[in-house]
């Protein structure tokens, strides 16, 4: 009985240091996944890319921008050009006392 027993406990003994050595593997294997995957520079590329189509969507957006303000800027500017103009003649005329 005590040579079954024995041979049981051994038998368990190589169960454990297998599923140890199998187990040790396979977190080896896991650490150099994750260190392949924490050292792979690849996406920088596709940043840079992202990165760069931004700044052109922010540059054309900002010039958009820019020329409507100045073409409203132009706008405004002759708007008050002729209301000026007509002012001034209104002046004109109070001061000289004739119509202008």
């Amino acid at each position: 009985m005590s040579s079954i027993v024995k041979d049981i406990e051994s038998e368990a003994a190589r169960i454990i240091e297998d599923a140890r050595r199998k187990a040790e593997e396979i977190l080896g294997e896991a650490r150099r996944k994750a260190m392949e995957i924490l050292e792979d520079k690849s996406y920088l590329v596709d940043l840079m890319a992202e990165r760069k189509s931004l700044e052109d969507k922010t540059e054309s957006e900002a010039r958009r921008i820019i020329d409507e303000a100045q073409r409203k800027a132009l706008e405004l500017k002759e708007s008050m050009k002729s209301r000026i103009d007509s002012i001034a003649k209104q002046i004109a005329s109070m001061v000289a006392g004739v119509e202008v």
